[in-house]
């Protein structure tokens, strides 16, 4: 008894992409959850190390070193932005950032913690705070970048607190442009222990942790798998 394997020339073309896309997914999948084991181990670090001053050159670090700084400054209150649809514990709602001009003029862009909205999304949350010197310390991350970003005028509105989607250097620059300083590049997030807060968990692994990222990839491993059996058994014959 012989077997013969002979596919018919459509099959190899729809299964090669289906393959291939299957293991592209895979591979995503754990590479994002490499990243995030990465990544909260370098914030863990940094949380429990000493603080340092925050400087143009500690506020250049990379994304992978997450310094743990303090300034001096006091709040902008009548200038504060609210980082809209973000979750936490399936509630939907806002980060707080709260500009801190500091010394030598320069804005650092505060985040205070997230805060649920109270949904009438025309009544924003209250966030007020007080307006004298103040230190404040936590870790320095870089602005925070979404899966897809949509366009969007973040210098649209007069209203203030503004609610904005993610914006970047730009649209940081638009906002505060008439104080005749660029805010700097990035975002502080305000220790937890700080006072003038709200919640705040910094893990990042908190909605989704890496070892969901290596499930999802175990299974999109499986269906490829899965695909190339059934491939292999629908189109392999016995022959006397």
């Amino acid at each position: 008894m012989r077997y013969r394997f002979k596919p018919p020339l459509w099959s190899w073309f729809a299964l090669f992409p289906a393959l291939a896309l299957l293991i592209v997914l895979g591979s995503w999948q754990m590479q994002r959850g490499f990243y995030k084991t990465r990544m909260q181990a370098v914030m863990d670090a940094a949380a429990a190390a000493p603080t340092q001053p925050l400087t143009r050159a500690t506020a250049a670090a990379d994304e992978f070193q997450a310094p743990h700084l303090q300034a001096r400054g006091h709040y902008l209150v009548e200038r504060q932005l609210l980082l809209d649809n973000q979750g936490n514990d399936g509630r939907p709602g806002y980060h707080v950032w709260t500009p801190l001009k500091l010394a030598d003029g320069a804005l650092l862009m505060v985040d205070r913690g997230w805060v649920a909205e109270n949904g009438d999304r025309s009544q924003l949350p209250a966030t007020e705070v007080d307006d004298g010197p103040r230190d404040v310390a936590g870790l320095w991350r870089p602005l925070p970048q979404p899966g897809m970003r949509l366009a969007a005028d973040a210098c649209a509105g007069k209203n203030w607190p503004r609610v904005v989607q993610y914006p970047v250097v730009a649209d940081l620059q638009c906002l505060y442009a008439d104080l005749g300083t660029a805010p700097l590049a990035g975002v502080l997030l305000l220790d937890p222990a700080a006072a003038d807060g709200y919640v705040r968990d910094w893990r990042i692994n908190a909605a989704i942790p890496p070892q969901r990222h290596y499930a999802y990839a175990a299974q999109w491993y499986a269906f490829a798998a899965t695909l190339l059996f059934l491939f292999v058994k629908l189109n392999l014959r016995r022959v006397r």
